[in-house]
């Protein structure tokens, strides 16, 4: 080991020997070797020797821009400036960076009016101002510009090249031609000029004409990133992928490692459909080019074909903040949001576009079915007619106007919508026998389910069946199908036969999964998907419908949270199993978990809007509100086109009773996200604190004309007329909520109000008939328990606790519950109750608070106290386990340490809400 520490020792030491100029000047020596990785080594030793090093700012700046790092580029020369680079130097490179990093607004913003002394230097600006005005759509100031730069320097080649990019984005390809043919009479071997004289070409579908030029282009220099650029797209225009792996396999080694080579390898991976690999390249790259419009939608994309669609969609977010003008991006970005069944945003997204008037028939049909999925039929049938007028013969949009008559008629079925719908599903069938792809044959298929015919979809299958030969689809939805037939070993054949196509098929398994269920076999349905998970790791869906099966059959839930864990580790990068974990530790009260658990995904996916919402979420539940603020204030920059950082805000507000504040907040989120249902709610639940219940009330009575399917508005209605003191009106709305097919919570508010309004018998009779007719919903049956105990029917809690542990249980809550009501009743099994949840879950504080009352109860005064010391040395911020710390001592007959326990409280006035008790434990002793 001596030898290499003395070497070591001996390269440190002349590092520090050297001086700062004779690094400067190894630096400038290695850059002009074309040895950037080199020169960057040296420039960071002279940097750590002198970090106010203008010189060394500038050619650091300028290595890192011609590495690829952007970002650091930026900051280099930015620093380089601030110490007093000359500016002729500094600024054409800065403003070089913007542009490459997609920055072009920046580059006018920052640059736009300056001067340099240097006319080399000013033009080299103006050139790169130009680029950044025609980027943004800016054609008289990008013309403008481009003629200055060609005055302070009329010979230079890049500001021919500039000027004839203008005229060609102005229409004139015969005027940039020329002046193009100019220059390569005078410099044949101008590689910006041959580039451009190709794209010229292209523009005018002459692509042999061009692709020769660009080959000569790499002749000439093989390190031309453009030049390859584009011809690797004209590769995979043309379908030639061969062509685009040779010209990317083939770049000079140097060019493969910067990042713009690499971009190039993530766009062949994602022409491969190999998302993962995309992903894997493009992820890194962001860090060094985050504003670089085509690597954010190469990104996207990954992330859409691996099922990532919050993270796809933040990235064309922001994409779309760069390039608002770019239609195909906003295309892009609406499909986007309509996969993820958002129609409200995705029309939000394309009103620019058909807002002019001139939107194309993709936008259009875009535009169509958002309004198709919000059932605006008449807004669709325009959209989709505006689109087939554009492209009459083109089948894609006849099926889309067929497609808006039947799911008309399936939502109302019946009357004449029927004939229209039988004439658009001829016209299905038409299109899919002359077609020999399936996607129309799919959607005839769907069309029949939906409006179950069956028997008709099951012909239509045999039809499907030829055209996806070796696919595991077809057999899939006929094992559906068959499962709504009640057909079961049919259903069992058919998706069998789906796994044995493709045994990675997911809702294959999980319909065998669901007949398992059906015949009542938990633990084999169970072993059924645990068989497919560990037969298809790289499945997160499959990990997420395990661990939601569990929870269905009853499994413990340290199960589950196992499940989770075990999936996050394998899949780190997998957003959706990370919420999944986050939201099972909620859904246990475990806030500590759920907390550790958001910081380790907001730490590995630090840009994930989703895990950046959880984590504020779980930060407020930890009692963290200035955190929780400060995370949704991040959200509100991170993703401005989503409600829920605004609504976090307003949340906090609502909290501190700001409800102006708060007001404001919700109004900020309808900017963002119009059709944001709970920011809709929360504005209607501010009008109703702030005493304009009126407005309210007339607020949530059109809601319920609009959307009578939604319990919302009659549950917030009914909270208004009991604030009347109205409690039959309130009742009636209740009533109405619950026969709902989706009630949300009106049922056990149903429950509560009969109780509270003194009609037990009425509310007895509502909770046998609701458990009766929905018998899987343990949330209500939760609820009548926990409003019973409430009310002080302690009997009444304990019988309904004690059904629900029956069927889960290993559920702690639950446990605790029913412990300590027994031990109140003084029946038999409270401590044995108690310490079994206790090796369930040993420091759960309600459990341990009330294993210590049980001991005492069973006249165990020492154990008891232990317990309970222990627990308030734990949790010295819970006073009331102080507060039972004392009963517990009175009951051992120790009253004068009880006072002592109890004066303490009593310091703590309001901020204790059981005050009273204490006051009243005092005046015993």
């Amino acid at each position: 080991m001596l030898a290499p520490l003395l070497l070591a020792a001996a390269l440190a030491a002349c590092t520090q020997q050297r001086s700062e100029q004779e690094l400067l000047s190894s630096a400038q020596k290695l850059m002009a070797q074309k040895d950037t990785a080199g020169a960057i080594i040296e420039l960071k030793n002279l940097l750590q020797k002198n970090a106010e090093s203008a010189s060394g700012r500038l050619l650091l700046g300028q290595a890192l821009l011609e590495a690829g790092d952007m970002a650091g580029a930026e900051i280099e020369l930015r620093r380089a400036e601030e110490l007093g680079a000359p500016r002729d130097q500094v600024l054409p490179l800065l403003a070089q960076t913007l542009l490459q990093s997609g920055q072009s607004r920046k580059l006018i913003a920052d640059y736009g009016d300056q001067s340099l002394a240097d006319p080399k230097a000013m033009s080299v600006l103006l050139q790169q101002l130009s680029m950044a005005y025609l980027a943004q759509g800016n054609l008289t100031e990008a013309k403008a510009t481009a003629v200055r730069a060609l005055q302070a320097t009329p010979e230079d080649e890049g500001a021919v090249v500039v000027g004839a990019r203008t005229k060609l984005a102005g229409g004139f390809v015969d005027e940039a031609l020329a002046a193009l043919d100019e220059l390569l009479f005078r410099a044949p071997k101008s590689v910006k000029a041959l580039q451009l004289k190709a794209e010229v070409l292209l523009v005018r579908g002459k692509i042999d004409e061009a692709q020769p030029l660009l080959a000569r282009v790499l002749e000439l220099d093989a390190n031309n990133y453009d030049a390859r650029a584009l011809l690797v797209r004209l590769a995979f225009n043309q379908q030639k992928l061969d062509d685009a792996a040779k010209l990317i396999d083939s770049m000079p080694a140097a060019m493969a490692k910067k990042p713009q080579g690499r971009f190039l390898q993530a766009q062949l991976a994602l022409a491969k459909n190999d998302a993962a690999k995309a992903r894997e390249l493009a992820l890194p790259l962001l860090k060094l080019m985050p504003n670089y419009l085509p690597l954010l939608r190469l990104a996207a994309g990954a992330h859409q074909q691996l099922g990532e669609l919050a993270d796809a969609e933040n990235l064309l977010n922001q994409s779309l903040k760069l390039a608002p003008e770019d239609t195909g991006l906003r295309r892009q970005y609406a499909s986007l949001q309509l996969q993820r069944r958002a129609p409200a945003k995705t029309l939000e997204t394309l009103r620019p576009v058909l807002e002019t008037g001139k939107a194309d028939a993709e936008t259009l049909l875009l535009a169509g079915k958002a309004q198709l999925m919000q059932g605006n039929f008449d807004a669709a049938d325009q959209a989709f007619g505006a689109a087939v007028r554009l492209r009459p013969d083109d089948a894609k949009t006849q099926a889309a106007l067929a497609l808006t008559a039947i799911v008309r008629e399936s939502a109302a079925p019946g009357g004449t919508g029927r004939a229209k719908a039988d004439a658009a599903l001829a016209q299905l069938r038409e299109l899919a026998a002359k077609d020999s792809g399936s996607n129309y044959d799919l959607m005839v298929v769907n069309a029949l389910m939906r409006r179950q015919d069956l028997a008709g979809a099951l012909t239509a299958l045999d039809k499907l069946a030829p055209k996806m030969k070796d696919s595991p689809v077809p057999d899939a939805l006929r094992g559906r199908i068959q499962l709504v037939r009640k057909d079961m070993a049919a259903a069992q054949a058919a998706f069998d036969a789906a796994l044995k196509a493709d045994a990675g098929y997911l809702p294959a398994a999980l319909g065998l999964v669901a007949i398992d269920l059906h015949a009542k076999r938990n633990d084999a349905a169970v072993k059924r998907l645990e068989a497919f998970v560990a037969s298809q790791p790289r499945v997160p869906q499959a990990r997420l419908a395990l661990a939601e099966l569990l929870l269905q059959t009853g499994a413990a839930s340290e199960r589950v949270t196992e499940v989770l864990k075990v999936a996050v580790r394998d899949e780190p990068n997998e957003a959706a199993l990370r919420m999944a974990l986050i939201d099972h530790q909620l859904r246990l009260g475990n806030v500590a978990a759920a907390a550790q658990a958001a910081q380790e995904a907001s730490a590995a996916q630090p840009l994930n809007p989703d895990l950046l919402e959880r984590l504020a979420r779980t930060q407020l539940a930890s009692g963290d509100r200035v955190q929780a603020a400060k995370t949704y204030s991040r959200l509100t920059s991170l993703a401005p086109a989503r409600a829920y950082g605004w609504l976090g805000l307003a949340q906090l507000r609502f909290v501190d009773k700001d409800y102006a504040g708060a007001e404001r907040e919700v109004k900020r989120a309808l900017e963002a996200q119009p059709g944001s249902v709970m920011a809709q709610r929360l504005l209607i639940q501010l009008a109703m604190r702030q005493g304009r219940t009126d407005e309210a009330q007339a607020a949530l009575r059109e809601r319920q004309k609009r959307l009578p399917q939604e319990a919302f508005a009659l549950v917030a209605e009914a909270d208004i007329e009991l604030g009347r003191k109205r409690p039959d009106a309130a009742i009636a709305l209740l009533r109405k909520a619950t026969a709902l097919a989706d009630p949300a919570d009106a049922a056990p508010r149903l429950f509560a109000v009969l109780l509270t309004s003194g009609k037990r018998d009425e509310a007895l009779a509502f909770e046998k008939q609701w458990q009766a007719s929905h018998p899987q919903d343990n949330a209500f049956a939760t609820a009548a328990a926990d409003v019973t105990l409430a009310r002080g029917d302690f009997d009444g809690a304990l019988t309904r606790y004690e059904a629900l542990l029956a069927r889960y249980p290993d559920v702690v809550p639950l446990i605790n519950n029913v412990a300590w009501l027994r031990s109140k009743a003084g029946k038999a099994g409270a401590l044995e109750l108690a310490e079994r949840g206790l090796k369930l879950r040993p420091d759960d504080g309600a459990l341990r608070d009330t294993y210590a009352t049980v001991l005492a109860n069973e006249k165990q005064f020492s154990k008891a106290l232990t317990v309970q010391r222990a627990l308030v040395s734990d949790q010295p911020d819970q006073p009331s386990y102080k507060l039972n710390l004392a009963q517990i001592l009175i009951l051992s007959g120790d009253k004068a340490k009880a006072r002592t326990e109890l004066e303490v409280l009593a310091q703590l006035g309001k901020k204790f809400p059981q005050q009273a008790e204490v006051e009243a434990l005092l005046k015993t002793l």
